[in-house]
């Protein structure tokens, strides 16, 4: 009789099928965070050419949608970040690896819109204060 190699390298049907759920939120997180990205870019943009409040109430309005949204589809899957933390011993090193990605460019995303929010907001004040 052959040895049966390690459990590590079978297949868990529930890790996997957790696993892919919250790699598809951060996914879809991570690409409305870039929208929020891009919108404070143009917000920034605007800013610095002196345009007009109504313009960046509208892409505030649009960047509060996207917040909507990520809200949505972490409140959707709430029940399954909740399974992957009572579970989290029991999972495999490679599972923890690829979350630990998603969620790093998750989070990589997000700390680059509150610099760019920050900038934004600097410049507003500063303009704000040459006119007075």
């Amino acid at each position: 009789m052959e040895p049966r190699l390690s459990s590590v390298l079978e297949r868990n049907p529930q890790e996997e099928e957790i696993l892919g759920h919250l790699l598809g939120m951060y996914a879809e997180e991570s690409q409305v965070y870039r929208r929020i990205l891009e919108l404070s870019h143009k917000q920034g943009q605007i800013i610095s050419d002196g345009g007009n409040l109504t313009d960046i109430r509208r892409l505030l309005e649009q960047k509060k949608n996207c917040l909507e949204i990520i809200g949505r589809l972490e409140m959707a899957q709430q029940r399954t970040k909740s399974e992957w933390e009572k579970g989290r011993n029991r999972w495999s090193a490679g599972a923890k690896v690829r979350l630990n990605s998603a969620l790093h460019d998750v989070s990589d995303l997000i700390e680059e819109i509150l610099a760019c929010e920050e900038k934004n907001d600097m410049d507003l004040i500063e303009q704000a204060g040459v006119g007075q």
